[in-house]
């Protein structure tokens, strides 16, 4: 069996400018304590926004740019400058743009091998370090409950929405997140509602059938 923290230590022997991908998510606390605990390379932090300026988000940031005394950048992610410009941007164009606006080479990730059989494979064998694509993966042999554990031992702090059932946090809402968001943070539904109008049917059609 991998040791959790072995390719944490092979990411540390790089020393190559990198960019942390911030989505505020369990995965993305861990990784991103993890980076600034050991990594002693320069390195940026970015957060790709759904919408901006979302309070449950900034909350969260807010936090860890005062833990650890750093600036998180935010960017539109890739979905909502497909949606709002009507070109086929991808991830990997965002990506590609950051490492040359940044100057980071490097971008750390905190997907996981256990996750589903198909990041599994989309990791492959992949130790931590993917020199061909130029990726760091910090927690790629970590499980939920090695994530768990450690935000509760190094007491991190993570969304709400995880106490309330969800599974993941809301960066990307799907109906039954929008729900929810409706529900706890009104303000934050209608800036989102505001950036994607048609969302607001899907909601309407699950509150209707729901009385």
């Amino acid at each position: 069996m991998a040791n959790i923290y072995s390719a944490i230590k092979l990411i540390c022997k790089q020393q190559s400018p990198c960019m942390v991908s911030f989505s505020t998510g369990k995965d993305s606390v861990v990784m991103l304590d993890l980076m600034m605990k050991h990594y002693r390379g320069e390195m940026k932090v970015a957060y790709f926004y759904f919408v901006p300026n979302l309070s449950y988000k900034e909350r969260l940031l807010k936090y860890y740019e005062q833990k650890y005394n750093i600036t998180i950048i935010r960017k539109p992610c890739w979905t909502t400058l497909r949606y709002l410009t009507g070109k086929s941007i991808t991830q990997k164009d965002i990506m590609d743009s950051c490492r040359r606006e940044l100057d980071t080479p490097y971008i750390a990730s905190g997907m996981r091998k256990s996750e589903s059989f198909a990041r599994r494979a989309q990791l492959g064998s992949c130790d931590g370090v993917d020199e061909k694509y130029k990726w760091f993966y910090p927690i790629i042999e970590w499980k939920k409950a090695d994530i768990d554990s450690y935000i509760k031992h190094n007491h991190l702090i993570v969304g709400k929405e995880y106490d309330d059932g969800f599974k993941h946090d809301l960066s990307t809402p799907d109906h039954d997140a929008l729900l929810y968001i409706k529900n706890q943070y009104p303000s934050d539904y209608e800036k989102i509602i505001k950036t994607f109008p048609a969302m607001e049917a899907g909601i309407k059609k699950i509150e209707f059938f729901k009385e």
